[in-house]
């Protein structure tokens, strides 16, 4: 049963918050991806980081976060989920009795926000080693069904050991010891991004190729193997995932909190291998285009990043 928090709970959380927000400040490997979020997204929520601003923390009172729990946290906006070796009948029960709604739940919809997506820069500087670069732009949302597709094409680019980008930068030239790609759906945008951590006479040159890289993603077809090689790094993420009772449980709730279908294991693995070369063509054109890229930085000196920007996109150099 959902509680409501006491004083001292939350001022002990909210200690917690703020001593990981205080180490967090000193992880620019993992700030940088929050600074690629803003620049992507701006002032929409999307830009704004989960874990928060510090001041912003430290000021909100315990009843407006008790005002928030009470709106979100009610009986017709949660979803259970449960695998494993469980009773169904006993999950149902348990679920009716103790996260019914209440007879007059409130209004937990968030409010809809218009989503900024021009390209954009940002730079945090900070006195460090190397320079963690991002570059990202607006992606596809978690009910469309190029999310496969989407998966393999970001296994090549830079999603995987084999990927064009570890290859590259890393194995061949040895620029950095972190890069690859990633991507995220959301309900109404997504993201697609790259990341590289390098010293900073490394810059220009990492920047030049992840610049060319995407570039040849748009112009072209990826071959016969790196297709095959996608689809089987794909795959092989969703058996291993689907052997965690937990990411099983997750997985299915998620589905029905969003409203998509819960695809079995089988219907995935099918939706992977119809992924064709010019399905990956057409969605690098689409997301991959220069002039929708944003990029973020956390390094020295920002005139040193915009010069290295020039490969990637000549909209960015100017931002």
């Amino acid at each position: 049963m959902l509680l409501a928090p006491t004083y001292p709970e939350v001022d002990s959380e909210r200690e917690v918050v703020l001593e990981e927000i205080a180490m967090y400040e000193d992880e620019p490997q993992d700030r940088v991806h929050d600074i690629l979020a803003e620049a992507v997204f701006g002032q929409h929520p999307l830009g704004r980081r989960v874990l928060g601003e510090a001041e912003v923390i430290s000021s909100v009172p315990v009843p407006d976060i008790e005002a928030y729990r009470s709106a979100r946290y009610t009986g017709e906006t949660i979803v259970v989920g449960a695998a494993g070796n469980v009773d169904h009948a006993r999950i149902a029960e348990l679920s009716q009795r103790l996260v019914q709604p209440p007879s007059s739940a409130a209004n937990g919809q968030p409010a809809v926000a218009e989503a900024d997506e021009r390209a954009r820069l940002c730079f945090y500087e900070k006195d460090t080693e190397q320079y963690h670069i991002c570059f990202g732009a607006p992606g596809i949302t978690r009910e469309d069904e190029r999310r496969y597709a989407l998966a393999v094409l970001d296994s090549i680019f830079g999603g995987s050991s084999s990927s064009r980008l570890f290859r590259e930068v890393r194995e061949k030239r040895g620029l950095a010891y972190a890069v690859g790609s990633y991507n995220e759906q959301y309900t109404d945008s997504g993201l697609i991004a790259s990341y590289v951590g390098t010293r900073e006479d490394n810059v220009e040159e990492a920047c030049s190729i992840i610049g060319a890289e995407m570039a040849r993603l748009r112009s072209e077809p990826v071959s016969t193997e790196e297709l095959s090689r996608g689809k089987e790094n794909v795959k092989g993420r969703l058996v291993l995932s689907s052997e965690s009772t937990a990411a099983r449980m997750s997985r299915i709730s998620r589905a029905t909190l969003f409203g998509l279908p819960i695809d079995s294991l089988d219907e995935m693995l099918a939706k992977v291998d119809a992924v064709s070369v010019d399905d990956l063509t057409a969605l690098a054109e689409q997301l991959y285009g220069p002039e929708r890229l944003s990029a973020a930085c956390v390094g020295r000196d920002e005139n040193r990043f915009r010069e290295a920007l020039g490969p990637v996109s000549e909209t960015l150099v100017a931002a």
